[in-house]
């Protein structure tokens, strides 16, 4: 009777929990309507208030992403396997260094230009593991596997293909995938009598390129790193392989994305692992691997960690880029579909406030300032989201619903001060069109016009923000709120 009380409980406490990110949303909204026929000047200030905050934050970001952009160009031309034996003499080469590659139904063209990445990184051969991990309800993914380990055998120190079974209780998705091949793994590193200490594994999607120096400068940074064994390793993801082939908005979202990872790394109190990033296969396994019944399967690993080594668990940023497929469908109309998806689906790590707050309220070691500061970044999150772009957007206009309102002066005079404050923004576009040019492949496109054409298609930002960035969180949100889930779909990405 007693732990039928308590799973009542638990289920109500997780129902109020998942509650919350609705909550703010939908509260917020609702108050600033109320307030647009009460204190319509109220809402005017609270708009411009956050529209200069906003800015604030636009040029912080951007100063972050200057200096990201020089310790990328240093990463790229730094010898590592040198600074390696001139630092740590031959202890770095008894490490390990394995992709951990889930694959679902991807196209061979994919899955080889990764492999390809990895077959010309820098480090000993037999110290380069590539796991190929496919799906038992999508055979094409093992047959595919089991061509690409022939022709690349000779690369790797080992090539092993692991098949996943959907049990009872598991998602569909990467997680449950990975969770059964780095047990796998785990399990036979440990008949081989290899330290899993000395393994430390990257969390790869099938469409990841690294740089040629990537296993190498991760050993250092590890080795470096006091205590790195219970560390993320994270690497900036930028969607840059196929950019220039896919429609406008996609491109928007990967720019922005790609920049926003690079600023975000001198954040130590905003920054978390994402899509792909290494930890320490023994730590890994006594944190609990990956969990098989969510989606956010980056945000769940993180609070693992923090569950199970405390303070002592970093994210450590890697200036080194992973280069990524951004969303491409074989219609313009599939590629907004799948697009929007894949935006809905990173929102869906509010959902992990149901796990956070009750292992972070009551772990031991935590102290109190530290546990409200990770809840309160990641409830800021959340909250931004979903709302920092309708804000911007369409905040000035709320006050327009009371009549009264434009019997005020402030109301003639408001407008040209936001629409001057907003021009400053126009600075943030043109920097992030700086850096696309920086980071992406070179276009083969050279023609005036088409570049003209790209250059403008820039001043979509806005709606682009509010359609496929902001509606996505509101409907991650919503669906939580109501008690309703979304299904895991692999994203559509093509060459």
């Amino acid at each position: 009777m007693i732990p039928q009380i308590n799973l009542k409980k638990l289920i109500k406490r997780e129902r109020i929990i998942q509650m919350i990110p609705g909550l703010m949303l939908w509260g917020s909204i609702i108050i600033l309507f109320v307030l647009s026929f009460t204190y319509p000047i109220l809402v005017i200030y609270l708009v411009i208030f956050y529209i200069v905050l906003f800015i604030y934050q636009s040029i912080t970001m951007l100063r972050l992403v200057f200096r990201a952009s020089k310790k990328i160009d240093s990463i790229k031309t730094t010898d590592w396997i040198e600074k390696l034996e001139r630092e740590f003499g031959d202890t770095w080469q008894e490490y390990y260094q394995t992709l951990i590659i889930p694959i679902a139904n991807e196209d061979i063209n994919i899955l080889k230009h990764t492999i390809e990445s990895a077959k010309n990184i820098i480090y000993p051969k037999e110290k380069k593991i590539l796991i190929l991990a496919t799906e038992k309800k999508f055979p094409n993914g093992n047959k595919i596997s089991k061509i690409l380990k022939e022709e690349y055998k000779d690369y790797f120190g080992k090539i092993i293909i692991t098949i996943h079974s959907l049990k009872d209780g598991e998602i569909a998705g990467k997680a449950s995938n990975e969770n059964f091949a780095a047990r796998f793994f785990y399990k036979s590193i440990k008949e081989e009598n290899i330290d899993p200490k000395k393994v430390i594994v990257t969390s790869n999607d099938s469409d990841y390129r690294h740089e040629k120096h990537y296993f190498a400068y991760l050993t250092y940074e590890y080795l470096k790193t006091d205590n790195g064994y219970n560390k993320i390793f994270q690497p900036i993801p930028m969607f840059y392989n196929n950019i220039w082939k896919v429609p406008i908005f996609s491109r928007i979202i990967a720019t922005f994305a790609a920049q926003w990872q690079m600023a975000i790394t001198f954040k130590p109190e905003r920054f978390m692992n994402f899509s792909c990033y290494a930890v320490n296969l023994e730590a890994l396994s006594n944190a609990g691997f990956w969990d098989t019944n969510i989606i956010p399967e980056d945000e769940r690993l993180f609070w693992k960690f923090i569950i199970a080594y405390g303070e002592d668990t970093k994210v450590i940023p890697l200036y080194i880029p992973v280069y990524g497929d951004a969303v491409l469908a074989k219609t313009y109309w599939q590629s907004i579909k799948e697009q929007y998806k894949q935006l809905r689906r990173w929102a869906w790590g509010a959902s992990e406030l149901t796990f956070s707050i009750p292992n972070i309220s009551k772990h031991k070691s935590l102290s109190p300032y530290k546990k409200f500061q990770l809840l309160f970044e990641q409830l800021r999150n959340i909250y931004e989201r979903a709302m920092a772009p309708i804000i911007i957007t369409f905040g000035d206009l709320i006050p327009e619903l009371n009549p009264h309102y434009q019997k005020l002066t402030l109301s003639y005079t408001i407008p040209s001060l936001l629409a001057r404050i907003m021009t400053v923004l126009t600075i943030f576009v043109v920097l992030l069109l700086y850096f696309e040019a920086k980071f992406a492949p070179v276009k083969s496109e050279k023609t005036i016009f088409k570049k003209a054409f790209s250059y403008a298609s820039w001043i979509t930002y806005p709606i682009v923000s509010i359609i496929l960035s902001s509606i996505p969180a509101i409907d991650a949100q919503t669906r939580m709120f109501f008690g309703k889930g979304i299904q895991y779909t692999p994203t559509s990405k093509k060459t």
